[in-house]
């Protein structure tokens, strides 16, 4: 699970625990589509992640996380909300990013957290597809189990999110789960689509603890930067 925990107190334990309960099966990856006329190297895209200059005032990078491999992403146990899991995986069971990159955010006044901020690079036609799945996938999957090592079930609840109109189409989703203290975890996902790539964010709310949303702002920000490069891409 592309959770990033970048704690500064012993709560960044928890956010550990929740990517430990969401244990990740082996998974296939997809082929036979044609590079995109605007897509980005890796390096293209670690340049197109905003910058420590560029956030909003008060919010901070805090380092940066690792690409998601196949074996990482979390499993449903329906078919059907797969593309769901998907997302809040970073990266889909079947179809394999071309690139990926991403970072930890803190927001302002923050002493802890786990927001993250990606993008990941498909092959053309694949972004669109993976975000229509979650859409699609979305009214029927309002509650129901991923499958951990051993193969049981934790339930989580999936409610639908409202959220700015950004880039190419975007999705927005919060997913609700127990800790092992019994604490009630929510973790909002926007996902924006700009041209063949994804921009993946979330943000972990520690039971207890004060957790500051990924604003508009920042989301913004990040959209534009990502499809001026993408332009750029397309001219060259």
């Amino acid at each position: 699970m592309r959770v990033l925990s970048r704690s500064r107190s012993a709560r960044g334990a928890i956010a550990l625990a929740v990517a430990a309960l969401f244990a990740a099966v082996s998974c296939s990856d997809g082929g036979g589509a044609k590079t995109a006329p605007d897509a980005l190297s890796t390096a293209s895209l670690q340049a197109a992640l905003l910058t420590a200059g560029e956030l909003p005032q008060g919010w901070e990078l805090v380092g940066g996380g690792k690409a998601v491999t196949a074996d990482e992403v979390v499993r449903a146990d329906r078919s059907a909300c797969q593309p769901v899991m998907d997302m809040v995986s970073g990266r889909s069971a079947e179809i394999a990013p071309t690139g990926q990159v991403d970072a930890g955010l803190l927001g302002p006044g923050e002493a802890e957290g786990a927001s993250h901020l990606g993008i990941n690079q498909y092959k053309e036609g694949e972004a669109a597809a993976l975000l229509e799945a979650v859409r699609a996938a979305l009214p029927g999957c309002a509650s129901f189990g991923v499958v951990e090592g051993g193969g049981s079930a934790n339930v989580v609840a999936i409610a639908p999110g409202q959220g700015p109109e950004l880039g190419d189409a975007a999705v927005f989703f919060e997913v609700a789960t127990v800790d092992a203290s019994g604490g009630m975890m929510r973790i909002p996902h926007a996902i924006v689509r700009t041209g063949s790539a994804l921009v993946i964010t979330s943000t972990l709310n520690l039971p207890d603890s004060a957790t500051v949303p990924i604003p508009e702002e920042l989301l913004r920000a990040q959209v534009d930067k990502l499809a001026g490069m993408q332009r750029q891409a397309r001219q060259a």
